[in-house]
């Protein structure tokens, strides 16, 4: 399968785990059906944070038998909103080189003129993980199709780790008119405040502050 591009329009919330039934009771309201996911994501980078400083995030997630990596570019940021262009690439195990994505399944013209692919590849280590479960539905109002997702889990970096507890509301397919109109809705009524960090962003300073106690610069 040929690599996708999208351009990720999102909205991020955090959530306290006693608003969690409650919040689901208004999704399934309306009508959509549901499934939990275990997931793994695995952040990469060069030791000189080369990718991070330039704003751009690189993982291989798994669920179930299934991997894929994405990288995915600097975008907008306007509070609880996203927009980011990705890029998302099905991974066979046998493809994945030294336990790290590899870059010759994205478009060799995504990448910054100041990165060497070929020293990216080489010098790519794990930064951090995250692991969480998704509970996730299909919602389909007022001309567009998004999906909402219930996160709980952890970033761990080193011997560090954080809670995850946060609800995401992404467009699949139609008008982000009706993803703003019912995400804004849904904030207001659940008074949330935004995920302005994601959890790439999250992981990174997680994972320079396990960095810092390791003595490391």
């Amino acid at each position: 399968m040929a690599t996708a591009k999208t351009a990720e329009i999102e909205f991020k919330f955090l959530i306290k785990k006693e608003q969690i039934d409650d919040i689901k009771a208004y999704v399934e309201r309306c009508g959509a059906a549901n499934e939990t996911l275990a997931l793994t994501n695995q952040y990469f980078d060069t030791p000189k944070r080369v990718l991070h400083n330039h704003k751009i995030g690189l993982r291989i997630r798994r669920w179930n038998d299934q991997l894929e990596q994405t990288v995915k570019f600097a975008g907008e940021q306007v509070g609880a909103m996203s927009i980011r262009p990705e890029y998302n690439a099905p991974l066979q195990r046998s493809e994945v080189l030294h336990g790290a994505p590899n870059l010759a399944l994205f478009p060799s013209d995504i990448w910054p003129a100041s990165i060497s692919i070929a020293e990216l590849q080489t010098n790519l280590q794990q930064q951090f993980q995250v692991d969480f479960q998704r509970q996730r539905w299909l919602v389909q109002e007022s001309g567009a199709t998004f999906e909402v997702a219930i996160d709980i889990g952890a970033i761990r970096a080193g011997s560090l780790q954080e809670a995850i507890c946060e609800l995401e509301v992404e467009l699949v397919d139609g008008d982000a008119e009706g993803l703003l109109a019912w995400a804004n809705e849904l904030q207001q009524q659940f008074s949330l405040p935004a995920g302005t960090l994601s959890k790439a962003q999250r992981g990174f300073a997680l994972a320079t502050q396990a960095a810092t106690s390791r003595g490391i610069d």
